[in-house]
């Protein structure tokens, strides 16, 4: 397990390669362009002399029960920033607030975010940004044996 598979989807433990995670996020891609035309992940940099790549957000699609589906559904975003010396430092705050302006020039009225109730840094971040819980369901999800809530944040943009 490399160290932000912690934070993202821990409970997901079948990816455990970088070459296992570049093509199940190819494989990702090309579905979603499918159904979205709109970018679904960006890579992101800092603007530096070296242009740092630290991480990417990506959207996904939720259904009515903010359950995953390869349908047409609502879009949920998701950030990593792997290495842990560019967390905490603001970046997290401002690639989603481009993502969410992105998002919003296409017409979309409303975005998710879903996470784990473990995941404090995410949970303030969308909160500093206006998200509010939707759904919350109670112990759904096994992390190192202690249960956690699976938890679904809304934006109205």
């Amino acid at each position: 397990m490399i160290e932000w598979q912690d934070w993202d989807a821990p409970w997901e433990k079948d990816v455990v390669s970088k070459e296992e995670i570049k093509e199940k996020f190819e494989n990702y891609c090309n579905h979603m362009k499918k159904l979205d035309p709109n970018r679904i992940r960006f890579e992101v940099c800092i603007n530096n002399i070296e242009k740092t790549h630290i991480g990417w957000v990506i959207s996904y699609q939720i259904d009515e029960d903010y359950e995953y589906t390869k349908e047409k559904g609502f879009h949920a975003l998701g950030i990593d920033i792997p290495d842990q010396k560019h967390r905490r430092n603001g970046y997290g705050k401002s690639v989603l607030l481009t993502y969410i302006d992105y998002l919003k020039s296409f017409g979309f009225g409303r975005i998710y975010i879903q996470t784990w109730s473990g995941n404090l840094p995410m949970l303030n971040l969308s909160k500093k940004l206006g998200f509010i819980e939707c759904s919350r369901l109670k112990e759904k999800r096994i992390i190192n044996d202690t249960k956690y809530d699976a938890n679904t944040l809304k934006l109205d943009i």
